[in-house]
């Protein structure tokens, strides 16, 4: 009764904005080598702005969900949202690279049909055509593509989910059978007033196949500009839609399996032995290390109560001492002292409490895990991974109900647009819903969620980092040696990192498809989060994911040294090795 209280409670608290906070942001710009000065840094959509001294440092004052940008001459401008625990925003600018018109400055290599077909399904800005495949960011020409997940599945057609997502778009319904649809004119004076065609899966019609289900749909796509339709003819006069449905998939395929091509094998792109470094050949803290010299744990606790005294204001200090006496004496009594100090003495700071939440989960202590979420919940209940969050750790205590009610009222508040959908996260959580969902549809059966059937089976990897501004590359390498990178860093994927943002989560997932033959490593590339602390990943490994036998293994990991390639653990054959 207790947990379905506090629950409620948490769901009323997560509709209340949180109120404004002025703080202070400070730091260093350079241009990853040397202080830049003059660096402009002005708080977005306001007058206030600040200039650089001869140091690179600044100062500014910003309210939590505004934006700062830096720009520089010559340089590539950053923009940052500020969080709730922003204080310190080192920031590297870097060149920026012009196109003149008949001239490239830097060698661009064109995607062909074959590349884009490769990445068709992670790739959400491509659409298929009769012509074959466009890419929005490489058009000549206006070109929305939205993601059906977007639309809202409750529409009676296709046509009235799209009418309620882009504005301008008008119907006519006076035959039920057959509607008109008219894109806005603003970009098309040669409509005269016509419908929009339709292109299904290559198939152009003038009609509105509204005998597609919305769920059939895998992404639509909009032209409504001159240059973009004169291929077309007079046919998309007024405008065309594209829709790519399931059935005809257009990404190349695993041969002779259903499963998307591994993107590893992409490329020429092969592991090289040796390129990585272990856990044990890092540099450890100095505190750590008088730790290790320690010969019994008695001798060890006499170095944590001196140890104490010198660094009492650090929270990773804490951190790292939990995990110590957990990894060598395994003294639970140690633990729960160190722990409730994290606890009381950063109870404000949901970064340094996420770190603790994810070694609670490592050793499997959920009970005081879901107290620790709890409280990052009632700091940043306008943050979508607090959902996440909880909900995940009341299933770890087998509450499945109130698991579930938090994952549903998640999409409530996404259906009633107190949050938006985003293309990165949504997707996570909706996957670990439907696992719920599926894992315990008889505990369930008298519930109004919705159950589907689990569409992915194997080995699930989610990622999880505590630090909404650290920068990193996670490496996924396959059996035969090949490996893609996912880059979280600000020049190779801002607009990822915006979204997170904006929506407030933390996460990334990556499927390896059954049968899992051979030895899969996972490797990390840490390159800091603009300011001097460490950051702290979690992995949470689902084997045998959407099957009977599936079982998870949470693994924690500080990442605080930087521009080294980390080994993190291997998978072999559905069996996990860590790498310490």
């Amino acid at each position: 009764m207790r947990k379905i209280v506090f629950l409620t409670f948490l769901l009323l608290t997560s509709i209340i904005f949180s109120q404004e906070e002025i703080k202070k942001i400070r730091g260093i710009i350079t241009d990853g080598f040397e202080p830049l000065q003059n660096v402009n840094i002005l708080v977005k959509g306001t007058d206030i702005g600040i200039k650089t001294n001869k140091l690179g440092k600044y100062e500014i004052f910003a309210n939590e969900g505004q934006t700062l940008v830096y720009s520089y001459v010559g340089k590539q401008p950053v923009e940052i949202i500020i969080e709730d625990v922003t204080e310190f925003l080192n920031i590297a600018l870097y060149d920026k690279v012009e196109e003149l018109e008949g001239v490239t400055v830097t060698k661009r290599k064109r995607k062909t049909q074959k590349d884009l077909l490769n990445e068709f399904n992670e790739n959400k800005n491509l659409i298929k055509t009769g012509f074959g495949i466009l890419d929005k960011e490489r058009t000549g020409f206006s070109l929305r593509i939205i993601d059906t997940d977007d639309l809202n599945p409750s529409a009676i057609d296709f046509v009235t989910a799209l009418e309620n997502r882009i504005p301008g778009i008008k119907v006519d319904r006076s035959d039920p059978a057959r509607p008109k649809v008219f894109l806005p004119r603003k970009f098309n004076s040669m409509s005269n007033g016509r419908p929009a065609a339709f292109e299904v899966d290559g198939l152009i019609t003038a009609d509105a196949p509204i005998y597609i289900s919305l769920e059939s749909m895998e992404r639509i796509a909009v032209i409504n500009t001159p240059i973009g339709l004169a291929k077309y003819g007079s046919i998309a006069a007024g405008g065309l839609i594209i829709i790519n449905t399931k059935v005809a998939s257009f990404s190349r395929r695993e041969p002779g399996k259903d499963k998307p091509y591994d993107q590893a094998r992409l490329r020429d792109n092969f592991f090289k032995e040796g390129s990585t470094v272990k856990n044990e050949q890092l540099s450890k803290s100095k505190y750590l290390n008088e730790f290790y010299l320690a010969t019994n744990k008695q001798e060890a606790k006499k170095v944590f109560e001196e140890q104490e005294k010198r660094y009492s204001k650090s929270p990773y200090f804490y951190l790292d001492v939990f995990s110590f006496f957990k990894n060598e004496f395994d003294d639970k009594e140690v633990r729960k002292g160190i722990g409730k100090k994290i606890e009381e003495e950063f109870a404000t700071n949901p970064t340094i409490l996420k770190a603790f939440a994810y070694k609670l989960d490592e050793v499997g202590d959920f009970k005081w895990a879901a107290e620790i979420y709890k409280k990052v919940f009632i700091l940043r209940p306008h943050y979508a991974q607090s959902y996440m969050d909880l909900a995940n750790n009341y299933r770890d205590l087998n509450d499945v109900d109130n698991a579930a009610r938090l994952y549903a009222r998640y999409n409530y508040l996404v259906d009633k647009s107190f949050f938006k959908s985003s293309e990165s996260f949504s997707p996570i959580i909706k996957k670990e819903f439907n696992n719920l969902l599926v894992h315990h549809s008889t505990i369930l059966s008298d519930k109004t969620f919705l159950k589907t059937e689990e569409e992915f089976k194997g080995t699930r990897l989610v990622f999880e980092w505590n630090n909404g501004e650290a920068e990193f590359e996670l490496q996924f390498v396959n059996p035969e040696r090949q490996y893609f990178t996912w880059k979280h860093t600000m020049v190779d994927n801002a607009e990822r990192i915006q979204d997170e943002k904006i929506h407030g989560f933390s996460c990334q997932e990556y499927l390896i498809y059954e049968p899992e033959k051979g030895k899969w490593n996972v490797n990390v590339k840490y390159l800091g989060n603009k300011s001097l602390t460490p950051t702290f990943l979690k992995a949470n490994v689902y084997y045998n994911f959407g099957s009977t036998e599936q079982r998870k293994e949470t693994k924690v990991f500080k990442l605080e040294t930087k521009n080294v390639n980390r080994a993190l653990f291997q998978i072999n054959n559905g069996v996990s090795i860590s790498l310490n």
